[in-house]
């Protein structure tokens, strides 16, 4: 058969299905065997001997006794001394008592398939308690409140926010560096303005015509860094609602790719979110670096200061 029939239409149609891969596979058959042009001189192929049909034995099924087939629904018992009914007259059907379907020989009654109310199963409600911290009404009493929450019940204290009321920008950091522990308990910001990134943002945010003194920080962890389960920063970003209630700055601007997904949610992209103007319980936010690392990067700054901080149009540069 290989002699004489012409495979290369299959043989391409196959390497093409192998390229596509299994997730393209086509199930028809662009192709047809052609048979090939017969060679001067070479003798006829010579056709096939039939093969002739194995005889197939009949097979015998026995009877099945009647005493073993199942008797059919809905019939009236047969008695032996009972007469057939007559061609024509008309046999009284018998009703389906069962409550299960609808009879094909009467109604069902109704009462059979309907449930009480007294047997429905009751709605299960399932009533979440509201955190403490939820229905305060200062600051103070806010950050004495998350006390008594399970992650932060083994902190000894906690960074609260630092900064003037109703601040044009709040800088929103991750967790207090394990390099600036001691600073957790400041109450101003000179702690952190007077470090390597505080200065930098200081100087960024002066050319920017926001001064310092109108520049509050705050932590979405309220102690050292650490990993955080997503359970917890769920639980945060209510926190982070509520504190911003009472702080109520004009712009929050988050520092740093890990912190806009705790903040942001995992739906939004980094990279082409940075810089943008977004919003976060009713506060106009914006996204920008991490400034540990811009620090020592000038790649960064310059990402910073002539993409993000632009494409933001919350700032304006300061007239020199």
């Amino acid at each position: 058969m290989a002699d004489e029939f012409d495979f290369s239409e299959l043989r391409n149609y196959l390497s093409g299905q192998i390229d596509l891969g299994e997730a393209e596979l086509l199930l028809d058959e662009p192709w047809t065997l052609t048979r090939k042009p017969a060679v001067p001189g070479a003798p006829a192929a010579r056709p096939a001997a039939p093969v002739p049909p194995r005889p197939v034995a009949p097979s015998i099924v026995p009877p099945t006794p009647a005493a073993a087939r199942p008797a059919p629904r809905n019939l009236p018992p047969q008695f032996p001394n009972s007469s057939a009914p007559a061609a024509g007259s008309a046999q009284a059907p018998i009703p389906d008592t069962t409550g299960f379907a609808p009879s094909l020989f009467g109604a069902v009654d109704s009462k059979a398939t309907t449930i009480s109310a007294a047997n429905m199963p009751t709605e299960r409600i399932v009533k979440r308690a509201a955190s403490a911290f939820e229905s305060v009404d200062s600051l103070d009493a806010f950050y004495e409140s998350i006390k008594g929450e399970a992650m932060y019940a083994k902190e000894a204290a906690l960074a609260r926010y630092v900064g003037p009321a109703k601040p044009k920008v709040l800088f929103l950091l991750p967790a207090i560096k394990m390099a600036e522990a001691a600073n957790i308990s400041a109450t101003n910001t000179d702690a952190f303005f007077g470090t390597a990134v505080g200065q930098m943002l200081s100087r960024l945010f002066a050319s920017l015509s926001i001064n310092q003194n109108d520049i509050g920080i705050t932590y979405f962890f309220k102690s050292t860094e650490r990993p955080l389960a997503p359970l917890l920063e769920a639980a945060l970003r209510k926190m982070l609602t509520k504190e911003l209630s009472f702080i109520q700055p004009e712009i929050m601007v988050t520092f740093g790719q890990p912190l806009f997904y705790q903040v942001f949610g995992k739906g939004k992209n980094f990279d082409e979110n940075a810089g943008t103007a977004m919003d976060f319980a009713g506060t106009k936010s914006v996204a920008l670096v991490d400034p540990y690392l811009m620090v020592n990067d000038k790649q960064m700054k310059w990402l910073t200061w002539k993409v993000h901080i632009p494409r933001s149009g919350m700032f304006t540069i300061a007239a020199k």
